[in-house]
């Protein structure tokens, strides 16, 4: 995929381009649109396929180190006039490192992303954990992503057999074809109807000055579930000149319990990766708990039922 692509088009996407009523659209000649591949580790998928853990996907997650996780992308040429409306147009099949499957049965599911491309060469240039800026930065992702959504849309490809990880995402989706499609969820009180579409679908994206979107720039991803955890207890209060702030976790692992996110490094551009979650109990191996006796100087609400 990419500028000089002429070949005719798997799938084209085409939408409006909702901006935030606070949002600058002051660069948008130097908007571009990207795929983020949804990447997981074998062990990963593996798991979630054999639904060895009734917590489902976060349990499965913490079974690779964050280390083994990335999202590969592609920029795409986008015809059309930002920011309105947008038009862009695959023409090239995934790169093999954003599938997963074995040789005769592969998936791939991707995003669509934009962002501006600070130093115009074109590309969207991930960070570093250690870095304190980022050359270009993530304004933009496809709708449906926020909160309570009413519909949902999947970029997918599909090569050989059906993937049986495809069945545990969409358990009531019809079967998708080979190449691209684009799966939709609609969401109504009574029931989820599915829908999928080929060749030229809609889809529209929303444009925000959000720290979520932004940090879409950063190599390592920033999934809540793949934060580093300490027991607070053991490591004592957070170092002076970090940020805090106190919050719930992973609601199938910890409920409402609060925990406190501590970034050491406020100073760097990628804010989620450097953070770190302080415990009161050990939610994945339930080796202690500390919820009766909590150490004098934590901030946050605690909670002492089971």
């Amino acid at each position: 995929m990419g500028d000089e692509a002429e070949d005719e088009a798997l799938l084209t996407l085409e939408g409006t381009l909702r901006a935030s009523p606070a949002f600058d659209l002051g660069n948008s000649d130097r908007i571009r649109a990207s795929l983020l591949w949804d990447v997981w580790p074998k062990v990963v998928v593996d798991c979630l396929v054999q639904r060895t853990y009734p917590e489902g996907l976060a349990r499965c997650q913490r079974l690779a180190p964050k280390t083994s996780y990335h999202h590969p992308d592609a920029d795409v040429r986008v015809n059309g006039h930002f920011p309105n409306t947008f038009s862009m147009s695959l023409n090239r099949l995934p790169d093999p490192a954003a599938l997963i499957g074995e040789e005769g049965s592969k998936l791939g599911m991707a995003y669509v992303m934009a962002y501006v491309d600070g130093n115009g060469n074109g590309t969207l240039d991930r960070v570093s954990n250690e870095a304190t800026s980022s050359p270009d930065i993530v304004v933009g992702f496809q709708s449906g992503f926020g909160a309570d959504p009413t519909e949902q849309s999947f970029i997918l490809y599909r090569e050989g057999a059906l993937h049986p990880l495809y069945r545990f995402d969409f358990p009531d989706c019809p079967e998708i074809p080979q190449g691209y499609s684009v799966v939709t969820l609609h969401y109504t009180e009574e029931e989820t109807e599915c829908t999928v579409k080929t060749r030229r679908v809609d889809l529209d994206m929303d444009l925000e000055a959000s720290q979520a979107f932004q940090q879409l720039a950063c190599e390592e991803p920033n999934a809540r579930v793949l934060l580093d955890t300490v027991r607070a207890s053991t490591v004592g209060p957070p170092p002076v000149g970090s940020t805090q702030r106190c919050g719930t976790f992973i609601h199938s692992i910890s409920r409402n319990d609060q925990v406190l996110y501590v970034n050491p490094h406020p100073e760097r551009f990628c804010s989620v990766a450097n953070t770190e979650v302080y415990m009161l109990k050990d939610y994945w191996d339930g080796t202690w708990d500390d919820r009766a006796s909590p150490p004098s100087w934590w901030p946050c609400p605690v909670v002492t039922t089971p």
